[in-house]
């Protein structure tokens, strides 16, 4: 017979039996007691994190956050987001699990970095109960999983091929063979350079020394929309360590369209190119009716003078002048006078050469460019206030938006007798360059002065306003500036039917016999042009010439 094995008593298996059940009812009891008695859930608190976290309000997120850094979670945050460049951040609570007092929160992060692309993954918060209350407890794998202490987000970008500035018909300005043709077009487009470090770091990640950066012109102004979005490699960093934990595929740039016409740009550069003057010589084409900017030439190039320089107008401003004269009742036959010199405050102003003609009309006046008597008609019959109201309808002093760094004429408001006498015919402080001159101009053609436009495609918001001339200046001014080119100072031009113009000879420095800027102003349909010549001396001899050469190529 084999030996009896022992075996529980009936009364030790049911003393297990009832301690198992007691574990349980106690685990059951105190579940309930947390459950109870702990204020809140961890989806609350973990809701209220992620969305003080979505909104940037950090001061918040401390409040529902513990084992958070000395400062808070505002720290590693703020680090986050500068080394990404973000842009934009949603997050999304997803599956929230709970064990007793602790719980896991899982949520999706979509962040739209500094380039415009968008990463997405999935995170998870840890939570706790502390005090009865749920918290999330943080470390640094709150903001991505894995990440630890002292490491840190690092972009990397590869650059895909850069898109195009265009001309109003598609022509590449960009490219070697357009710059080539007209090398000005450089001061419309810019340059592309290697980025140096400085410049890496003012254009902020994930731009790094080397890469292709626009430099002046179109291409500074756009290099978001023509450089695109690089291919990002998004890694983590830090000491003794480095993983990639995300792609993100590049796209190509966007063309930028300008309003220049080829034709236009190309038949002003070899008007500029034939010319036999040495001067420094600039010019700007725009359309009237649209203020589309249709050419500009500068010779010899570096500072963009045609669209951002400051210059006396001399006699041209005596277009806005006269326009504020037809106001007072003067009309192109008006009666006039024209002597060699005025007085005025004592202060002595003079015709060109003396040269005087006594009784004549106003338009005689205008088309041989008498100073005298648009000096005595503005002090007799014009207030400051007035001639800086009509300069207004003209441009002064409005901020144009072409794309690009432009400025308009500038008025300054004058307040004696002298200082207007002085304004009147463009030796005062009244300054211009050829863009606004040739929107004054084109007011005229067209009735309204309108705000130049450059870049067409994306277009500027433009705050500067369409401004209406009204009949009268128009009536007034239109056979006033056809007598300039048919028996004024520009008759000896050569100039073809249909072309409006007006010349100026502004003196500059304080020299005893100071030099002088030419210039010549004017359209032809819907057309106007002008045309500097720095330093260049009489606009009907400097700058007239090289405005008939313009237009004869077209």
């Amino acid at each position: 017979m084999g030996e009896r094995g022992s075996r529980p008593s009936g009364l030790t298996v049911t003393l297990a039996v009832i301690g198992t059940i007691a574990s349980v009812l106690v685990a059951l009891v105190t579940a309930a007691f947390l459950v109870l008695h702990v204020t809140g859930s961890p989806e609350q608190a973990a809701t209220t994190f992620l969305t003080d976290w979505q909104t940037r309000l950090y001061a918040e997120m401390d409040t529902v956050t513990v084992n958070a850094p000395e400062g808070g979670v505002a720290g590693p945050l703020n680090a986050e987001s500068a080394q990404l460049g973000m842009r934009h951040l949603n997050l999304a609570l997803g599956q929230v699990t709970q064990s007793g007092g602790t719980a896991q929160a899982r949520f999706t992060a979509r962040v739209t970095i500094v380039t415009g692309q968008v990463w997405k993954y999935q995170g998870q918060l840890q939570l706790v109960t502390q005090n009865r209350t749920w918290f999330v407890s943080w470390t640094p794998s709150d903001i991505f999983p894995g990440l630890q202490a002292g490491q840190r987000f690092v972009l990397a970008g590869v650059w895909g091929p850069r898109a195009q500035v265009l001309a109003a018909d598609g022509t590449v300005l960009s490219s070697p063979r357009t710059i080539a043709q007209s090398p000005s077009l450089q001061l419309v487009t810019g340059n592309v350079v290697r980025a140096t470090a400085a410049e890496a770091k003012k254009l902020g990640v994930p731009y790094q020394a080397g890469d292709p950066i626009g430099q002046g012109g179109v291409e500074e102004a756009y290099q978001q929309q023509l450089a695109g979005r690089p291919a990002v490699t998004i890694r983590i960093e830090g000491p003794g360590s480095s993983r990639v934990v995300a792609h993100l595929p590049g796209g190509p740039g966007t063309p930028v369209r300008t309003s220049i016409n080829m034709h236009d740009q190309l038949a002003a550069s070899a008007a500029v190119r034939a010319a036999t003057t040495t001067r420094p010589v600039d010019v700007v084409a725009l359309q009237p009716s649209t203020g589309r900017v249709l050419a500009v030439i500068e010779r010899p190039g570096g500072f963009d003078r045609a669209l951002q320089g400051v210059f006396p107008p001399g006699s041209t401003f005596k277009v806005v002048t006269a326009s504020a004269l037809s106001g007072t009742g003067l009309r192109p036959a008006s009666p006039v006078q024209c002597p060699a010199q005025v007085n005025v405050g004592g202060r002595v102003f003079h015709n060109f050469d003396n040269e005087h003609l006594g009784a004549t009309s106003l338009q005689t006046a205008f088309a041989v460019s008498c100073n005298s008597t648009f000096i005595t008609l503005a002090t007799q019959r014009l207030s400051g206030a007035t001639l800086a109201s009509t300069a207004t309808l003209f441009g002064f002093n409005s901020q144009p938006n072409l794309g690009i760094p432009a400025t308009l004429g500038r008025f300054t408001t004058p307040h004696t007798q002298v200082d207007l006498a002085a304004d009147a015919f463009g030796q005062g402080t009244d300054l211009v360059n050829p863009l606004s001159e040739a929107s004054m101009a084109g007011a005229i053609e067209d009735g309204t002065w309108r705000p130049p436009q450059l870049v067409l495609s994306p277009a500027p918001k433009q705050t500067a306003q369409p401004q209406q001339l009204g009949s009268t200046v128009l009536a007034t001014l239109r056979p006033m500036m056809r007598a300039v080119v048919t028996t004024g100072t520009a008759a000896n031009v050569g100039f073809q039917a249909g072309v409006f113009g007006k010349t100026g000879t502004a003196e500059f420095g304080s020299a005893q016999n100071p030099r002088a800027h030419a210039w010549f102003v004017g359209y032809r349909g819907d057309l106007a042009f002008a045309v500097l010549v720095e330093g260049g001396g009489v606009g009907a001899d400097a700058s007239a010439p090289i405005a008939n050469a313009f237009l004869r190529n077209l």
